[in-house]
């Protein structure tokens, strides 16, 4: 039997959506957890990373092979114009990354870690807020990621 194979934009929009639910989920945690042993929740939670990892990997990958087929990243760059991380340590030489250059760290990582900080700048809209000439100020969620590898 013969399928078509095909990958599109709206895979990529899963796999992010996959990702931002479950590192945001993870904020929520510790108030469902009670003090008694065994807690229901250490079940959920014994997977929490290996899902993140998992979900962070599958959208690097699947950002790339959309970019490979459709171009969809040069689309996407023009709204990170100061980049989407730095590689560290950081020297004079240190220069933000492309989405393409993270999903390629991120896909050749040998270990994850993620913070679940918060900032009173929207991690999204605070550039466009200020171009606009806005100052929106509020308490956001901001999972920051830190990869470790050779690459």
């Amino acid at each position: 039997m013969r399928t078509a194979h095909s990958i599109t934009d709206a895979t990529s929009i899963k796999a992010g959506y996959r990702l931002i639910c479950s590192l945001f989920a993870a904020y929520d945690f510790p108030v469902f957890r009670r003090d008694d042993d065994p807690d229901p929740l250490d079940v959920f939670l014994q997977y929490s990373d290996e899902e993140i990892s998992e979900n962070l990997i599958t959208l690097a990958a699947i950002a790339r092979a959309c970019d490979d087929e459709l171009g969809t990243l040069k689309n996407i760059e023009r709204n990170f114009s100061n980049g989407v991380g730095k590689p560290s340590p950081e020297g004079e030489k240190s220069k933000a990354l492309t989405i393409r250059e993270a999903c390629n760290k991120i896909i050749h990582a040998k270990v994850v870690e993620y913070d679940l900080a918060s900032s009173e700048e929207n991690p999204i809209w605070n550039q466009w807020f200020n171009a606009q000439g806005y100052e929106v100020k509020n308490q956001y969620k901001t999972p920051a990621l830190k990869l470790e590898g050779t690459n």
